[in-house]
């Protein structure tokens, strides 16, 4: 939310561009007793971003996600029908986690959220069937490149491939930071 609004506000200035990162590269087995207890968690970055919504702690009947990387292929395979469908598919995704508290890491869902970002699922489990090898390979690089530069949980922003601005921040922030960067960079380009 606050990217979009500070890509609305650099224009063409910046460009943004997403990456995987795994919270749970591998499936672990949670009671939904833990898992709930985990996402209470969630209050803190909820009263961060006003505009977020969140539940929390987790409730409903649904089981606790195994882990992170069917839902990042997921992304991966929604971004092959373009960048606003992937935005709408991204936006259920986070919606169906910590809205709805669905499974994500579930096979079922992640179709049901496709249908919801009006991708037809035939066609969606066609390229993630052709492709996931593929786009589980990107995500693993993604993660392993995230965790280079220092990035150790979410949300963080990387500048440049050099700077990391670590937790939610405010708009105002990160017009700071890129200021800051672009000055940096500027002086290196003169030297």
């Amino acid at each position: 939310m606050r990217l979009e609004e500070l890509e609305k506000q650099q224009g063409n200035s910046i460009v943004i561009e997403w990456k995987s990162f795994l919270l749970r590269p591998q499936p672990e087995s949670r009671t939904l007793q833990e898992f709930t207890e985990y996402t209470k968690s969630w209050e803190r970055p909820a009263g961060l971003e006003p505009r977020a919504e969140f539940i929390t702690p987790w409730s409903g009947e649904s089981p606790p996600p195994s882990h992170s990387l069917p839902a990042a292929i997921a992304s991966k395979t929604a971004a092959t029908f373009g960048q606003e469908t992937w935005q709408r598919y991204h936006r259920n995704l986070l919606k169906a986690y910590f809205i709805e508290n669905r499974d994500i890491s579930s096979s079922d869902e992640l179709l049901k959220i496709a249908d919801e970002s009006e991708i037809d699922k035939a066609a969606f489990e066609g390229v993630q069937t052709t492709n996931g090898e593929t786009f589980k390979k990107q995500v693993f690089d993604e993660y392993n490149e995230a965790l280079q530069n220092g990035v150790n949980g979410v949300p963080a922003v990387v500048i440049d491939n050099r700077f990391l601005i670590s937790g939610a921040v405010e708009v105002e922030q990160y017009q700071k930071a890129l200021d800051h960067y672009r000055e940096i960079r500027e002086k290196e380009g003169k030297k």
